[in-house]
């Protein structure tokens, strides 16, 4: 052997090996995608009238120790944008846009909630001290007025709170965090 090899040798010895991978928690695929599917649904039956637009579709992701998190994008108010036969934004359209995207915020929130405490029983595979969070992104076109309009609203609460306030509500309050960025 030559000497850089009894070197390499001898300082890989004392190096500390990486733990070795946990087993992961075995999630129903199906579960998941299918909850995914009816949290897009639910968003996009708040104002069938004028319906909010799903950018992408909800996405789930589980995170040991922490929970499962759910997230998707939003256009609160779709509709305008430059296009042949609307050439330009107006200051009027701007406005109208930015009123109906600050009207929809409380509903939103409520949305939010409602979600959470309905979908969180159905996740059998989550622990129920770890978290369900669902965060929204809000889109918001180039020429938009979005200040005093948050980027992001994240909701998370212990799955065991949420499937308490299944039966009372008043139950989440102490326990729900709500976070808008």
């Amino acid at each position: 052997m030559n000497l850089l090899t009894i070197l390499a040798i001898a300082a890989f010895a004392g190096t500390p090996q990486p733990k070795s991978i946990r087993p992961a928690l075995k999630l129903d695929h199906a579960t998941m995608t299918k909850v995914a599917d009816e949290v897009d649904g639910a968003f996009r039956a708040l104002w069938p009238e004028y319906p909010c637009e799903s950018v992408g579709t909800v996405q789930f992701l589980y995170i040991k120790g922490f929970g499962a998190i759910f997230s998707g994008n939003l256009n609160l108010a779709p509709g305008l944008n430059v296009t042949p036969f609307h050439p330009t934004i107006s200051k009027d359209d701007v406005s109208r846009t930015k009123s109906k995207k600050l009207e929809r915020m409380p509903a939103l929130r409520t949305a939010m909630q409602d979600i959470l405490i309905r979908e969180a029983g159905k996740l059998r595979d989550v622990p129920d001290n770890e978290e369900v969070a669902l965060g929204v992104s809000l889109f918001y076109w180039h020429w938009e007025d979005h200040s005093g309009l948050p980027d992001q609203v994240v909701m998370h609460a212990p799955k065991k709170a949420l499937i308490a306030a299944a039966q009372d509500k008043s139950a989440l309050a102490s326990v729900l965090q709500v976070d808008e960025y």
